[in-house]
């Protein structure tokens, strides 16, 4: 683990590995596994900084990211609706997980970083927008939720942006929802009844306007709360990682 046959190569930072290789990734602005903006080097040994993300937790990840990507997919395929895009947000997001966890070894292909903060960024607001819902749609407060992963998740493909305190608090967010995941308390968020809004009347004066009909359901079944636990831990446990072997 401490050689270069542990390393994990991520945009811009490679575990093990060479300082000049890492430079070189930061400048190529692509991705072969991992978080970009970080031109470093760490392993067992070197600088006193243990390697968190070994080439076997790597492929590990990688393959937990795969089978979370291929739940979504499967529900995406069966499903319509407001389920359907939110399903292939947390496709986008496993497969974005896939890429930060997958080592040199598994010769993953190269994509450009800003790639991923871009598609994150613009999913994210959308997302957000659509979690706020309308006169004639109940908001889902999953969608919500979603936002603020797809947030974390520009953060984590962010060179050189990183802020311990901001890291730290998302670190917990993500431990504390994968909790949530594992107790089926999102499950009371999902659908839920109609919700209450305000609305001006014809003579200008505020009035109660509920929504007639509840937000539909996104949550499938137990595989989702099982992919969403395995999404939420990954992501805490590798914000965790680059920010110590930072």
């Amino acid at each position: 683990m401490g050689g270069s046959d542990s390393s994990m190569n991520m945009p811009g930072m490679s575990m093990g590995g060479g300082g000049a290789h890492s430079a070189g990734a930061s400048q190529a602005g692509s991705t072969h596994g991992g978080m970009a903006g970080m031109a470093m080097s760490h392993a067992p040994g070197t600088h006193g900084v243990v390697n968190l993300l070994p080439e076997w937790l790597g492929v590990l990840g990688t393959i937990l990211f795969v089978l979370v990507a291929v739940s979504h997919v499967r529900h995406l395929a069966m499903t319509g609706g407001q389920r359907a895009p939110w399903h292939a947000c947390h496709v986008l997001m496993a497969v974005g997980m896939a890429f930060m966890y997958a080592p040199a070894a598994l010769h993953a292909p190269d994509v450009p970083v800003v790639f991923w903060r871009s598609v994150f960024a613009v999913t994210g607001v959308l997302a957000a927008l659509w979690a706020l819902g309308d006169t004639r749609r109940a908001p889902n407060l999953i969608w919500l939720l979603t936002a603020v992963d797809l947030g974390a998740m520009v953060y984590m493909w962010s060179p050189g942006a990183f802020s311990a305190p901001l890291t730290w608090i998302l670190v917990a967010y993500l431990t504390g929802e994968a909790g949530l995941w594992a107790q089926d308390a999102y499950r009371r968020l999902d659908g839920g009844s109609p919700v209450v809004t305000l609305g001006l009347s014809a003579t200008g004066e505020a009035s109660a306007v509920t929504v007639a009909s509840p937000a539909a359901s996104l949550i499938g079944n137990l595989d989702i709360s099982a992919s969403m636990i395995t999404m939420t831990l990954g992501m805490a446990y590798m914000l965790a990682a680059m920010q110590i072997m930072s």
